[in-house]
């Protein structure tokens, strides 16, 4: 009921006259200054002083002019808030993701909230199966994984990932072929790790080296990627992990990347459209446009 009066008297309060402002709100003057005076009337006491020289907020006019400031602020929020709402754009988004992506991830969410705060995002690092699952139940709304199975779940391209041998070894080693993985496995202690903690990972490399036929006569599982890092720094240790988990590592440890069948895949953003949000095509979108 007071919002228009209450624009009106912030607009006045920072103008010369009641003529510059009712150019300002593109209203007549008689229509600005019968809203000021409604709104003194409800008040009970006078806003504004007027002489020759143009008008003046009175000490009372002072103390209402902050508080009309900041609720005019809360009101254009709300207005933003209801402007989202009613567009669709804000809710929760379930993102999952595979270890490939957990150091890019973090940046392409961050841009998306800068952007759109009122949207909450829920992250969940998941297999690649399993995200395809989720996908089709809609338990899922984004998946950054290997390239889909099923041809209802669209996939968009991003990238790859590799695999690595890293070690601590005194000299330094080059992989050229599958022979000099051998070499260097057959003589070094291979550090994995285990299938509990991180499955999709341990599939991904027994793969690799069972594909590959190659031998690891001397084997240790670790419980995390960390242990995995830190006992292959170790002399006589070697271990195969991902690019992507290792590539940001200060460290004095060193990489070759492998080769062979099942050293390289390919990434990228999934969703099914037939169960996606306006929320998932936005931050869909703005992904494709950010790349």
């Amino acid at each position: 009921m007071y919002v228009k009066k209450i624009r009106s008297f912030i607009v006045l309060a920072t103008s010369d006259s009641f003529r510059d402002a009712a150019e300002k709100l593109n209203i007549t003057q008689p229509t600005l200054t019968k809203q000021i005076q409604l709104l003194e009337g409800i008040f009970g006491f006078q806003l504004f002083l007027r002489d020759n020289h143009g008008c003046y907020l009175t000490d009372e006019g002072k103390i209402i002019y902050k508080y009309a400031l900041n609720l005019t602020d809360e009101l254009d929020k709300l207005l933003c808030v209801v402007k989202k709402i009613k567009t669709g754009r804000t809710g929760v988004l379930n993102i999952g993701h595979t270890f490939s992506f957990i150091n890019v991830l973090p940046e392409m969410i961050n841009k998306f909230t800068e952007h759109h705060p009122m949207i909450k995002i829920k992250i969940h690092e998941l297999a690649s199966v399993e995200q395809e699952k989720r996908l089709l139940s809609g338990e899922l709304d984004i998946a950054f994984m290997e390239k889909p199975m099923n041809k209802q779940i669209k996939y968009e391209e991003i990238g790859t990932d590799h695999l690595l041998i890293i070690s601590n070894l005194k000299n330094n080693f080059q992989i050229n072929n599958l022979n000099d993985i051998n070499q260097i496995l057959d003589k070094n202690t291979l550090c994995l790790p285990n299938c509990d903690s991180h499955f999709d990972l341990f599939q991904k490399i027994s793969k690799f080296l069972s594909r590959n036929s190659l031998n690891f006569p001397h084997l240790c599982y670790t419980n995390n990627i960390y242990n995995t890092i830190s006992i292959a720094n170790l002399y006589s240790n070697v271990a195969i992990l991902p690019n992507s988990l290792v590539h940001n590592i200060k460290s004095t440890i060193k990489c070759a990347k492998l080769m062979g069948k099942g050293s390289k895949w390919k990434i990228g953003m999934s969703w099914n459209e037939a169960r996606a949000s306006t929320d998932a095509l936005t931050f869909i979108d703005e992904i494709k446009k950010n790349r």
